[in-house]
């Protein structure tokens, strides 16, 4: 992931900003040739679609990983845009969780994502924050604020966010290990 550069340390070859089987995200360098890149990446065998986003020099690959692979289309790339292949600046892929004990990928997606959040506020906290106190206080004292404001309609958002908190934490009950 690329984070913290300095101006005037830009990359000279393409960086991997994220690889997730299916998905890759990629950066070019300034001077890179980016006319015509989407079409042309887009053409190739197994590429499901291509966008091109002048603003960050993103280029977002959608493809099928049992057809073509993420350093193929890097090297594609790479050429296409008249950048050298040798300075790819390579981002390991990231593991999807696996399903576990009848549970589904997206819920073990989820709760890992909202793990690495959790042990961020932790961290940045020294240990004086969690979501589990941070949400539910957050959300009474908007609620609150709400009620002295004198908006007594039903609560839209909140409430359909308490719920799926709710459900989900109901429905996918973490895992006991004996």
């Amino acid at each position: 992931m690329i984070a913290g550069r300095l101006a005037g340390d830009e990359p000279r070859g393409l960086a991997v900003v994220h690889n997730i089987p299916g998905r890759l995200r990629l950066r070019l360098p300034y001077g890179a040739r980016t006319a015509g890149l989407p079409e042309a990446i887009s053409v190739l065998s197994g590429v499901a679609a291509c966008a091109w986003s002048p603003r960050t020099r993103g280029l977002l690959v959608r493809y099928r990983p049992d057809t073509i692979t993420a350093e193929a289309i890097a090297k594609a790339v790479a050429e296409r845009a008249e950048v050298s292949d040798d300075v790819i600046l390579a981002a390991p892929a990231v593991s999807m969780p696996a399903a576990s004990n009848g549970r589904s990928t997206v819920s073990a997606s989820v709760e890992q994502a909202v793990g690495e959040l959790n042990r961020r506020l932790g961290r940045a906290t020294h240990g004086a924050l969690d979501l589990a106190g941070v949400v539910p206080v957050a959300l009474a004292v908007w609620a609150i604020a709400e009620l002295l404001r004198g908006r007594l309609a039903p609560l839209t958002w909140s409430t359909a966010l308490w719920y799926a908190h709710g459900l989900f934490r109901d429905y996918n009950p973490p895992s006991v290990e004996a």
